[in-house]
C-alpha cells in the first residue's frame, strides 16, 4: 500500500449479504468509508454470490445492495497463492486470493466455519475479521 492510500478492507459475499439487510454494525462500516478512513473493496465473485443470495432469499434488500455499492469497488479476481492452499477449501479460496492480491489490510467475513481459525492468526499479510469484531478493532 502506497504513502497517503487509505487501507482496503475486502467484503466476503455473507458481509455484502448481511449488510444490505442494515442494521448498526454495517452503519457503522460504511460511515467510515464514506468519510474516508478506508476504502471498502470486493471481487467479481463475492459480488455475484451475494446477488445470487438477496436474489434467494431477501429479494427486496436488491436495491440496498446496489446503493452499498457505491462505497465499494470492485477488485480483480486473483489465483491462490501457494501458502494459501491448505488454509480453506477450494470454494473459499477466491474469496482470500482476491483479498490478498488487492493488498488489503482485512478481509471481512461471517463464515466462521472456514474463516475462523484464520481469525486467529497474525501471520498472514492480512487480518481476517468478523464485521463486528473490525468495527471493534480496526484503526486506519
Amino acid at each position: 500500500m502506497g504513502a497517503g492510500l487509505r487501507p482496503r478492507v475486502f467484503l466476503d459475499a455473507n458481509v455484502l449479504f448481511s449488510a444490505s439487510l442494515g442494521g448498526p454494525v454495517w452503519e457503522a462500516i460504511w460511515g467510515v468509508a464514506d468519510a474516508g478512513g478506508y476504502e471498502l473493496v470486493t471481487s467479481p465473485f463475492a459480488l455475484v454470490k451475494a446477488r445470487e443470495n438477496l436474489k434467494r432469499k431477501r429479494l427486496g434488500s436488491l436495491s440496498t445492495l446496489s446503493e452499498r455499492l457505491r462505497l465499494v469497488r470492485l477488485v480483480p479476481e486473483a489465483e491462490p497463492e501457494p501458502w494459501m492452499t491448505n488454509l480453506l477449501p477450494p470454494k473459499d479460496l477466491p474469496i482470500l486470493a482476491a483479498a490478498a492480491a488487492a493488498g488489503c489490510r482485512a478481509l471481512l467475513t461471517g463464515d466462521m466455519r472456514h474463516f475462523g481459525g484464520l481469525m486467529k492468526r497474525d501471520d498472514l499479510p492480512l487480518r481476517v475479521l468478523t464485521p463486528a469484531h473490525f468495527v471493534r478493532t480496526f484503526r486506519p
